[in-house]
């Protein structure tokens, strides 16, 4: 099942290219339409771990905020796998959009035959999901997780549970071992933490406040890397000023 985001900072031309957009759903699919007005909600589902596989999106955005182009530019680079249909009521950045992968770039109005026929080669075009594991033992069992799924990792004493929203696995391991099977969005924020940047909400003081309430404590000789890991992290989906 597909994850359709549809961006459009008019209501009334977002709930349009929604309506077309599951109309044009093939025979036996059931793509998950989400409708986003800013950037900000954009970010918000990719941080909760919703993969974008087909984006929708209008290129003129208001003033002060990234267009369309931009937005693709710093967050869904070819090897995202998002598949890009651009959509606009002017010709004016018709030639920017060649700047970025995109499947096609059709005006406003839509032309719903247009539309189907570019959703067509976008679910024709998404790459073979398969989403990054972490594995581990549990017992004598080898358990596999998305690693989009962990919120944090702590260790006590000879053990590591592994929080994954509402379950959190036990593992006899060391969190040194663990972390090198992690990519760099998990930041080393304490001896006995180490947390999924995508899910942190703020820093505070000493403590990661991430989105579900959960606090996080940040060692003092530790805090300077988690600022800079924090920092690097937000610019890697920054959207706005080159």
């Amino acid at each position: 099942m597909a994850n359709i985001v549809v961006f459009d900072d008019d209501a009334t031309s977002l709930t349009h290219i929604h309506a077309l957009v599951e109309s044009c759903a093939p025979k036996g699919a059931a793509p998950t339409v989400l409708d986003v007005h800013s950037v900000s909600e954009l970010l918000q589902i990719m941080a909760e771990g919703t993969h974008v596989d087909i984006l929708v999106t209008d290129i003129m955005m208001p003033e002060g905020e990234p267009s369309g182009i931009e937005v693709v530019q710093r967050l869904f680079p070819p090897s995202s796998g998002t598949q890009v249909i651009y959509v606009s009521g002017s010709l004016e950045q018709a030639t920017e959009v060649y700047r970025t992968n995109h499947l096609y770039f059709l005006l406003k109005p839509l032309d719903p035959d247009k539309l189907c026929d570019a959703l067509k080669r976008a679910y024709a075009s998404l790459p073979a999901k398969q989403p990054v594991m972490f594995h581990f033992k549990v017992g004598h069992k080898e358990q596999l997780v998305s690693v989009s799924s962990i919120r944090y990792l702590e260790s006590s004493l000879h053990k590591v549970f592994v929080h994954c929203g509402k379950r959190t696995y036990e593992t006899y391991a060391r969190l040194d071992d663990l972390q090198s099977q992690l990519p760099e969005a998990f930041s080393r924020c304490h001896r006995s933490y180490l947390v999924n940047l995508a899910f942190v909400q703020s820093l505070t003081g000493n403590d990661l406040h991430l989105r579900d309430g959960t606090v996080i404590p940040v060692s003092r000789r530790r805090a300077r890397q988690v600022q800079h890991d924090l920092l690097t992290f937000l610019s890697l989906q920054k959207v706005g000023t080159p």
